[in-house]
């Protein structure tokens, strides 16, 4: 009997990535994010901004002293490892009729092109535009293009400087091909082996007394990870303590689809204890951002090693715990809600899913360049905020539009082929790649 397709995965990841354009927007507008790039346009008398908006662009701690930016923190908690959550169910769908080299393969076409061609066009446009350098002559810039990329494309032999120098917002795409390369060998252990001992032990997290297994073990182990590594390496958007922590995300959504019929047994039939803990961990997570403000203790930012003689209090241990917690439930409320909600197709859905990554790699250089303009107009945030989703929404799709129409920019860009082709070679009961 053939299963119905899991339609939720799929409306899931684009709702996440969409989550990315109003998000990286507003935290120009109301946190200052991003006053590397517009660092004078507060100095315009005409520039009336609310008070707290201006602490917050003077000390991070005070970004979580209103309602907006609060929003914002706590958004940026589980959004991205929700986003890898989804990213290794995808692998699991991908990886179940393929080898392990035609994996590595099509892992190269889908995530080391896309990250190749942004690291040679978007983001030198990017931080062109962030440094405000623009060439005396036009010979001058297309040696600063150029040269640029030839760097950053050697430079991807070292993680961090390739996060820091060269990819900027792509970084999401480099730590997909590590963790995909990484976790090959179980890939290959579990496919090849059905009823050894990796796939059993995936199936009995969820046979667990009282669902222990999802509901506590695994959570449980991305708190050590944090006690491990949260000390010593602060937040550095993908790397630091952030790098093992979306490690295991990925590790377990593809863990989720494996154990296929336990895990959405799981999540239909656990949907309230979820959403009661996620409400539970979401006071804590902010009782914590409190304490946070009132020691300045990065409990949450993690790194607190650095100017503190401590490794450990037990305030730092707890807030290990709840941060982890709190995470790991909005993952788990999104995905059971959305199994509720969203597990229907629709007609937008294939169309959708074809723009997620040229959504993502083209939409940071344009949020720069609305917001670099419309700041020093005087404009309320609210209208800054909708003017520059409106430029960056238009100018995504307009990209994703002129990207799709040849083979090659479809490539460049990690643009899926028409669903039509798919649909030849691809059995309707499984998902379609997701990562």
């Amino acid at each position: 009997m053939k299963q119905e397709r899991r339609y939720d995965v799929d409306w899931l990841r684009v709702i996440l990535f969409g989550l990315l354009l109003p998000f990286h927007v507003a935290i120009g507008v109301y946190v200052d994010a991003y006053d590397f790039v517009l660092p004078d346009y507060e100095e315009d008398e005409d520039k009336s901004r609310d008070s707290l908006d201006q602490e917050a662009g003077e000390d991070a701690a005070n970004v979580y002293t209103s309602l907006g930016t609060g929003v914002l923190g706590w958004m940026h908690e589980w959004r991205i490892a929700a986003l890898f959550m989804i990213s290794g169910m995808g692998t699991a769908f991908a990886f179940k009729r393929r080898t392990w080299k035609i994996f590595l393969k099509e892992r190269t076409k889908r995530l080391l092109i896309p990250m190749i061609a942004g690291i040679w066009t978007i983001t030198p446009i990017t931080w062109m535009i962030v440094l405000r350098y623009f060439p005396g002559s036009i010979l001058e810039g297309m040696a600063a293009f150029l040269g640029f990329g030839i760097i950053m494309t050697f430079m991807m032999i070292i993680p961090l400087l390739c996060r820091l120098l060269a990819l900027g917002h792509l970084w999401f795409i480099w730590s997909l091909l590590q963790y995909s390369i990484i976790l090959i060998p179980i890939f290959s252990i579990v496919r090849n082996n059905p009823d050894g001992r990796i796939f059993r032990a995936i199936k009995g997290v969820f046979k667990m007394p009282f669902r222990m297994g999802p509901l506590l073990i695994l959570p449980l182990l991305l708190t050590i990870s944090d006690l491990l590594f949260k000390p010593l390496m602060g937040e550095a958007i993908g790397f630091g303590y952030e790098w093992p922590w979306y490690l295991l995300t990925f590790l377990f959504g593809y863990m989720f689809i494996i154990a296929k019929n336990q895990y959405f047994e799981f999540i239909d039939n656990s949907r309230i204890q979820i959403t009661i803990a996620t409400v539970i961990f979401t006071i804590a997570f902010f009782w914590m951002r409190v304490e946070e403000k009132k020691t300045g203790i990065p409990y949450i930012g993690g790194g607190w090693v650095e100017n503190n003689d401590f490794y450990h209090t037990n305030m730092t241990i707890i807030s290990c715990f709840v941060t982890s917690f709190h995470t790991w439930f909005w993952c788990l409320a999104i995905f059971s809600w959305g199994a509720f909600l969203l597990n229907r197709p629709s007609s937008h859905l294939a169309y959708l899913n074809r723009g997620v990554y040229p959504f993502y790699i083209i939409h940071q250089p344009l949020v720069y360049i609305g917001l670099f303009f419309l700041l020093r107009e005087g404009y309320s945030d609210m209208t800054v905020f909708l003017l520059t989703m409106a430029l960056v929404v238009l100018g995504c799709w307009i990209f994703f539009e002129a990207m799709k129409r040849n083979w090659v920019t479809r490539m460049m860009y990690g643009i899926k082929e028409h669903p039509k082709k798919i649909a030849q070679v691809q059995d309707d009961t499984e998902n379609p790649p997701v990562v």
